[in-house]
């Protein structure tokens, strides 16, 4: 007889199957996160904030019919029409104030205290000092400093504003037919002083400054 041929018997070995991980890149929790609808109310949220507390009139000075008008814009509005002369004034603020100091010129606070009082004076009846000074938008502190500023350079420069009494006496004598008529001298004489002396140092001040303009380092960057 023929032999019989063994059958093995198969036994099923259970697999276990283990997920395929990949790595992910850094972040990436983050990017799945950035719903646009989600993303688009989170800026609405923060702009309702920015809006409603002090930071939003910083950031946002004005809206017109549902449109935004930033600080940004409004910066870059002045900055083209005013920027470069506000700039060359800035210069010229920081070289003559570096310049009068090398020149050790120190004004008393009485003398400055003296002119703001003559100014007072001068702007009563016209609504008050600060009244005159909310016009041309310029504040106290502004006015104490170019107040100061001026008496300093008086002071640089009072050896270039001396006058005599000829020139006095010829001021009078070319404008007694139109600016003086029916005056004295000894009673516009004041005025006149002031009025020389005035233009002698604009036209002093000027011609120093641009020779002190030549010596100062300035590095613009352009705006």
């Amino acid at each position: 007889m023929p032999k019989k041929a063994k059958v093995r018997k198969v036994t099923k070995k259970e697999i276990i199957e283990t997920p395929i991980t990949t790595s992910s890149p850094v972040g990436s929790p983050v990017q799945k996160s950035m719903n646009p609808k989600i993303l688009r109310g989170a800026l609405i949220i923060i702009l309702i904030a920015l809006l409603t507390y002090k930071l939003g009139p910083w950031l946002v000075p004005t809206i017109v019919d549902n449109k935004l008008v930033t600080r940004f814009s409004l910066w870059s509005r002045l900055e083209k029409t005013y920027g470069t002369q506000t700039l060359d004034d800035l210069v010229n603020e920081k070289i003559l104030d570096a310049a009068i100091a090398k020149a050790g010129i120190k004004i008393e606070q009485k003398k400055i205290d003296e002119q703001i009082a003559k100014l007072e004076t001068q702007f009563k009846d016209a609504g008050g000092l600060d009244e005159a000074l909310k016009q041309r938008g310029l504040t106290r502190p502004d006015l104490v400093k170019q107040v100061k500023t001026q008496l300093e350079v008086e002071e640089l420069l009072s050896d270039k504003i001396t006058l005599t009494d000829a020139e006095i006496q010829k001021e009078f004598s070319d404008n007694e037919k139109t600016l003086y008529t029916g005056k004295k001298l000894e009673e516009v004489s004041e005025s006149i002083q002031t009025q020389l002396k005035d233009a002698k140092l604009r036209d002093a001040f000027l011609a120093w400054f641009a020779e002190v303009k030549k010596t100062a380092k300035v590095k613009s960057f352009g705006l």
